[in-house]
């Protein structure tokens, strides 16, 4: 129901419009009426109505001035002057202040109706709209966490370009932040009678929940490996250390909780750009080595000089060899190049854990390459912190093997997709059919066949069908007809448009080429 005021000094006029409107079935409550623009002023903010016909010369406050006064605390009211004097000046004013219409005393019934039921409808329209509006904002709100962990994971694995990233940020109305720095919040066995683990949603969930009750801009990113990375932006109140730890004792104190989740937390050091966030990340990392610190967390700041070694500066070539040996399907020697990543940290004295993690993140790279190529992989999670580094080269060498098979199985699917096609190819294929084969989705069967065939499902099938009809041209005597019923086409013309396009002659121009003498003497 849309609640009106009415305003008119005349007392008969308000008493005929409200009449009017009760009788016209416009759905319209009218819940007050005004005889000047002070009552009126007064009436908008006790009532909060959406409609308000306002006449314009009243004694004191006229129409125009309690409309603009109204707008001042409701913008969102709708108003319809009424007024017998239609004059330039007061459309011009009128104009100015957004009000919606007019009505010129004295009007018919059929004309008040139509205005104001024209006003009323565009209310009840932008209450939709604006309903509308809320809903997406709440889905908006439920999407946040899951692209804020995006965001974070491609910062910090450089998944997207930063073009790219900056759009992204863009079109979800993110902050534009910039100082700040990473978190590295590993979680502990919760028992030690028994070292079994939290379930990892509960912990996920408990700490989202605290950050949030903490009102501190950040980042959270996805759990991986019983860690969360979290990109924490300076509110401009404290220095970087103060806030650093400040937040960390917050998270420590919030989830260290007796028979709960123990953590420890490295922290890396302040970056100017959210580009650079990937260093403060590394920094994180070595940070958060040495766990047994009683304190449950370290800043890289704090790491003795001579433990300050730079990450990964040797092994740059070697990572992007590894991603390339798995771009060609070399495996082997991706596996080979991550041992001699592993054979480099450790030749440099560096801590098993360190080379761990760096580890970690390169295969988190290959299973985001190997999904973009169409394949549905795992996140290649170690099943424990490897205390060696021969134990660290084993676990590396099955998570390769993983995948690996893993490639095998989809390489499989793809051949029986193939030999289902060939065989079938003379009836009716849908993609979803083909899909039901191997038991997968149909977008995923579609984008397995474009990386790893070049082409797309349908391509293939008029391949195959083109090449079938050629070769019953060349070996029997079947009428061009019969050819295009048995290849699958059930419209001659269409199937000699599509074999021209794909041979560059038509059916019948191939087959008299085909019967020419292959050595016509010359006279």
């Amino acid at each position: 129901m849309i609640r009106m005021i009415i305003v008119d000094d005349e007392p008969i006029e308000r008493i005929a419009l409200q009449k009017i409107i009760e009788e016209g079935s416009l759905d319209i409550e009218v819940v007050g009426q005004a005889s000047n623009g002070r009552e009126a002023i007064e009436a908008a903010v006790r009532l909060q109505p959406d409609l308000i016909t306002m006449d314009i010369k009243m004694p004191g406050i006229n129409g125009l001035q309690a409309i603009e006064k109204i707008k001042e605390s409701n913008a969102s009211i709708k108003f319809i002057i009424v007024t017998a004097f239609d004059t330039f000046e007061f459309a011009q004013q009128a104009i100015r202040l957004g009000v919606y219409d007019y009505m010129l005393k004295p009007s018919r019934i059929s004309v008040v109706l139509e205005t104001i039921g024209k006003v009323a409808n565009k209310i009840k329209h932008d209450r939709i709209e604006l309903e509308h509006r809320s809903m997406d904002k709440q889905r908006l709100q439920k999407m946040m966490p899951l692209v804020e962990a995006d965001i974070v994971e491609q910062l910090l694995f450089d998944y997207v370009p930063l073009a790219d990233l900056n759009e992204m940020i863009k079109l979800l109305d993110l902050p534009n932040m910039r100082d700040g720095f990473v978190m590295n919040v590993l979680f502990s066995s919760v028992s030690e009678e028994d070292g079994k683990w939290c379930d990892s949603d509960e912990l996920y969930s408990k700490l989202v929940t605290h950050i949030h009750e903490f009102s501190i801009p950040c980042w959270i990113g996805k759990m991986s490996g019983k860690q969360v990375q979290i990109i924490v932006f300076m509110d401009g109140e404290q220095s970087y250390r103060a806030h650093a730890i400040s937040f960390t004792r917050k998270l420590l104190q919030a989830l260290s909780k007796k028979n709960e989740c123990s953590l420890f937390v490295g922290v890396g050091g302040i970056c100017r750009e959210v580009r650079e966030m990937r260093r403060s990340y590394h920094e994180a990392l070595l940070a958060s080595l040495d766990t047994s610190l009683p304190s449950r967390y370290c800043l890289f700041e704090d790491i003795p000089p001579n433990e300050n070694l730079p990450v990964g500066t040797r092994t740059l070539e070697m990572e992007k060899n590894v991603l390339e040996a798995v771009r060609r399907g070399d495996w082997e020697l991706a596996g080979d190049q991550l041992a001699k990543i592993i054979d480099m940290f450790e030749g440099i004295g560096q801590q098993v854990g360190m080379a761990q993690q760096r580890i970690f993140e390169i295969l988190i790279v290959v299973t985001k390459m190997l999904e973009e190529m169409g394949l549905e992989v795992s996140k290649p999670y170690f099943s424990y912190y490897t205390s060696s580094y021969m134990q660290l080269k084993a676990e590396t060498r099955i998570l390769i093997n993983n995948f690996i098979q893993i490639e095998e199985v989809e390489t499989n699917l793809l051949l029986s997709m193939k030999q289902y096609i060939r065989k079938h190819a003379h009836e009716d294929l849908s993609l979803e059919k083909i899909a039901a084969t191997v038991n997968r989705n149909p977008f995923y069967v579609s984008k397995l066949f474009k990386e790893h065939v070049g082409m797309n499902y349908i391509d293939f099938l008029t391949e195959f069908r083109i090449e079938t009809a050629k070769q019953l041209m060349q070996e029997t005597d079947k009428s061009l007809k019969e050819i295009t019923f048995e290849v699958g086409y059930n419209d001659p013309n269409y199937f000699s448009r599509v074999f021209k396009k794909l041979v560059g002659h038509s059916p019948t121009d191939y087959r008299k080429m085909l019967l020419r003498p292959a050595n016509k003497k010359q006279i």
